[in-house]
């Protein structure tokens, strides 16, 4: 790829400008194919009894939920006309309070009406802001809003994209300040800009085409704007350094680059290879939401690192000397990369004992994840900013209704085949007073209840008759008896306890009842249950693949068996501390659980970026040690002298991840806190003081064999011309 961007440069940018403008084409379409929502698991019993009670008591699989508040009791006529606009937008099922009482408050004045709909999920969110539309314009009531889970999922998507925009008007300002005080040209502070927005726009245009083969969520753009900023100016940050400190050693433009990309170029590889293997261990739940995290973070990955390593060399081949053209008047004093090439002494005298303080520490404050609840709220609107109309309606909704009876735990009990309705309702009875007194249940509606025994309704059962009150609670078909328990529960669908609800109901409920008979849970709450669940048990699994790819990849590398084993133990250190800090943040600022997303993503993300640092600082201690210098100066100039870069790079990532605590969707704003902290433990703590503190303490070992066949030193280092490697 080297000889290419020397040889064709302005070929290889024809050909990016092309692969631009095409990305460019396609991304302007993905906001209308993404969707929202994914913390499902489609495998769990939840979404599977869901399918159950959609095909067997016919209920519509998406349902909005129109509220309307007024000052005045609401009357039929209201509530008509709010259906009959729900209709109109497609609707083909209508449930209103006067259908179903527990949908309407006690004075009258709030109601819900829920609207079924048999599209799929994509289209039903992208009904919801036509009928909020509507009903602004038909002014029905005081207050009329659309919620429910389509439109929950679409005003997620609408702040998304929200989120991930402001976040890129945020930091390209800070990111132009820190590379001209980086390099203080104009020049060279544009090219990695230029890079990051052409990896973003090309991400997110194959974002568009993966669309048409699988359902990606919102969080696709998202963390294609964050993983794609920090990497893609990362990377450009550490070739053009490197690229004007050959030119500035006497280097020509070809022998510069080619050095480059045979020093930092390969250590920029091999980082851009170990983000991409660590996020790839998302895929492993296979869950929409971590599904499309993975996607977004490998294909914006290779995406930067491919034009890093084949566009940026061909726009240096270009530029030349010219890199530093636009030097801005005055360039404040600062320490650069090649800053004391003679001797360099350290202040820590004991390094192993300042490691391993080191190390502690960072233990010390990964002791809160002990600790850590996790839990994702699938059945509320916390996520979404408090003025957000699908949000507004849901917590109204709840405050003069309860929205319990919305998000109820739904209990689906199937009898063996031959039971009578007789014994079906006697066990549902049984059942309801066994779930009623489970801790956490509110009320509980069942057949049992409307069909009394020499009652119109058993009797009716007993005919093979289902009066209509009970089409949504009994099916009786080919002798075989289905019944639906909707249990209310007592502190809200996302509590703790209504968790603990769903987990009892599924472990002992089938003991109430007689031989072969099966139970199933669904809702809101049950999914989210599920979901929880698969994340934390694809946790170990995950753990293990970044592990040991991360480990095998740095082993092939560096030829040794140590320092890929550092790197495993102080990244660990970093994402534990970082969690650990997160967890408190989050017990400060509110009584809600992380997100089980969280920790996982933190995990991945953080593991693969904080590589970066790992390789490019101990691929320039290995470079100067195998090159002869001694053990200890290697590592203490190695240090010393990515150590501005380093930092330059930390204040980047710093700068990308804090601009989105500004989001919206509190998700976002956790993963964005959670990096920042970990990138900046990774630079200050680890890169700067325990890593070079340890390396010291463990001696030339760790660095293997001392060989005269590898990279050759750098002109920066020693002062005359190396002799260059082959183009590759």
């Amino acid at each position: 790829m080297t000889t290419l961007a020397i040889r064709r440069p302005r070929t290889v940018l024809i050909a990016w400008a092309l692969l631009f403008v095409v990305g460019a084409l396609f991304a302007l379409r993905l906001d209308g194919v993404l969707s929202g929502g994914g913390f499902t698991n489609p495998r769990a019993e939840a979404l599977l009894a869901q399918e159950t009670v959609e095909e067997t008591f016919d209920e519509a699989p998406n349902q909005l939920v129109i509220v309307l508040d007024a000052a005045a009791p609401l009357t039929r006529s209201d509530v008509k006309h709010a259906a009959d606009l729900a209709t109109e937008a497609g609707a083909k099922t209508i449930t209103t309070a006067f259908d179903q009482p527990d949908l309407g408050s006690e004075d009258g004045r709030t109601m819900a009406v829920i609207a079924g709909f048999t599209q799929d999920s994509t289209a039903v969110q992208n009904i919801a802001p036509r009928l909020q539309a509507a009903l602004d314009d038909a002014s029905i009531a005081g207050e009329a809003f659309v919620t429910g889970q389509p439109a929950l999922d679409y005003q997620l998507n609408a702040h998304s994209k929200a989120d991930a925009l402001r976040a890129e008007i945020i930091v390209f300002p800070v990111l132009i300040v820190v590379l001209l005080f980086v390099f203080g040209s104009i020049v060279a502070t544009l090219l990695p800009l230029l890079v990051a927005g052409s990896a973003l726009m090309i991400s997110l245009g194959f974002g568009t085409l993966a669309t048409g083969v699988t359902e990606i969520s919102n969080l696709y753009s998202n963390i294609v704007s964050m993983i794609g900023l920090a990497v893609a100016v990362d990377y450009s940050l550490f070739i053009i350094k490197r690229f004007r400190e050959e030119l500035a050693a006497g280097r020509s433009t070809p022998e510069a680059i080619t050095v480059t990309m045979s020093t930092a170029g390969h250590s920029v590889l091999f980082s851009g290879i170990a983000v991409a293997l660590a996020l790839s261990a998302l895929f492993v739940p296979r869950v929409m939401a971590l599904t499309s995290i993975a996607l977004g973070g490998v294909v914006v990955s290779l995406v930067a690192l491919g034009v890093t390593m084949l566009v940026l060399p061909a726009g240096l081949a270009l530029l030349g000397a010219r890199i530093d053209a636009g030097r801005i008047p005055v360039r404040l004093r600062r320490r650069t990369d090649d800053a004391g090439r003679g001797s360099v002494r350290s202040r820590i005298r004991r390094p192993g004992l300042v490691g391993a303080a080191g190390v502690a520490a960072l233990a010390l404050a990964a002791i809160p994840v002990l600790g850590l609840s996790l839990q994702s709220p699938v059945a509320s609107a916390t996520v979404l900013p408090a003025d957000d109309p699908a949000r507004q309606g849901l917590e109204l909704l709840e405050r003069n209704v309860g929205q319990e009876g919305l998000f109820p735990v739904d209990v689906i009990v199937t009898f063996p085949a031959g039971t009578q309705p007789v014994d079906a309702l006697d066990a549902t009875a049984t059942a309801s007073a066994w779930i009623a007194g489970r801790s956490g249940a509110g009320t509980v509606l069942d057949a049992a209840s409307f069909a009394p025994v020499g009652g119109s309704a058993a009797i009716a059962l007993e005919a093979g008759e289902t009066p209509p009150q009970l089409q949504r609670l009994w099916h009786a078909e080919d002798a075989k008896i289905t019944v639906r328990l909707l249990a209310t529960t007592a502190e809200g669908p996302d509590s703790v306890s209504a968790h603990a609800l769903v987990s009892d109901i599924r472990a002992g409920l089938a003991d109430q009842l007689p031989d072969g008979t099966h139970v199933a849970v669904t809702g809101a709450t049950a999914q989210g249950l599920d979901f929880d669940e698969t994340i934390i048990q694809s946790i170990p699994l995950i753990t293990a693949i970044v592990l040991t790819l991360t480990f095998l990849m740095l082993a092939f590398a560096w030829r040794s068996a140590i320092l890929p084993a550092l790197a495993l133990v102080f990244n660990l250190l970093v994402v534990g501390a970082s969690l650990g800090v997160l967890t408190l943040l989050q017990g400060w600022m509110s009584d809600d659980p992380l997100n089980s997303v969280t920790p996982v993503l933190l995990f991945a993300v953080m593991f693969g970026l904080s590589m970066d640092y790992m390789v490019i600082i101990m691929s320039r201690m290995r470079e100067l040690y195998r090159a002869g210098m001694p053990f200890e100066q290697s590592v203490l100039q190695g240090a010393a002298r990515t150590r501005t870069m380093i930092n330059s790079a930390a204040l980047i990532m710093i700068a990308v991840f804090l601009s989105f605590t500004t989001a919206q969707i509190s998700i976002v704003r956790e993963i964005g806190i959670g990096l920042a902290i970990a990138v900046a433990l990774d630079a200050v703590v680890i890169r700067m003081l325990v890593m070079p503190s340890i390396l010291r303490a463990l001696g030339p070992r760790s660095f293997g064999r001392r060989t005269e066949e590898t990279a050759p030193p750098t002109a920066a280092d020693t002062g005359t011309p190396a002799p260059l490697p082959a183009l590759t």
